[in-house]
């Protein structure tokens, strides 16, 4: 699977995004954009059907370094960098209550931002 068939299968399966907005996101048309979940969508199929490995490869990608935090509690947003783990709680106020800030990772179309701890956007 091509990264491109990667991130069409986030934006439109687990993002939830419409073709449109998603297409928008990676830069091609909505036509464009549809091909390429059509293809990635038989792929995983393939996957899953034959027991088959999947393998993501293909062009050049930037990983954020940093993850943005946000506490429910006090508001209070900061960052951490990759590799060191979850927070446990805000650093300011020590509420347990936080969660990726908006627009990352980990917000989908139901509109649940935490997996590990429930916050007020999920409710």
């Amino acid at each position: 699977m091509s990264i491109d068939e990667y991130e069409a299968i986030r934006l439109a399966d687990l993002e939830g995004l419409y073709h449109e907005h998603a297409a928008e996101k990676m830069g091609v048309s909505r036509q464009t954009f549809g091909r390429i979940v059509e293809v990635a969508r038989g792929k995983i199929a393939r996957v899953l059907v034959e027991g088959l490995a999947l393998r993501i490869e293909g062009g050049e990608i930037v990983m954020a370094e940093q993850r943005t935090f946000k506490c429910q509690q006090c508001q209070h947003m900061w960052s951490v960098p990759f590799g060191t783990g979850r927070p446990d709680n805000c650093p300011e106020c020590k509420s347990k209550n936080i969660c990726r800030a908006e627009g990352e990772r980990g917000v989908g179309k139901s509109g649940q931002g935490c997996r590990r701890n429930p916050c007020s956007r999920s409710q």
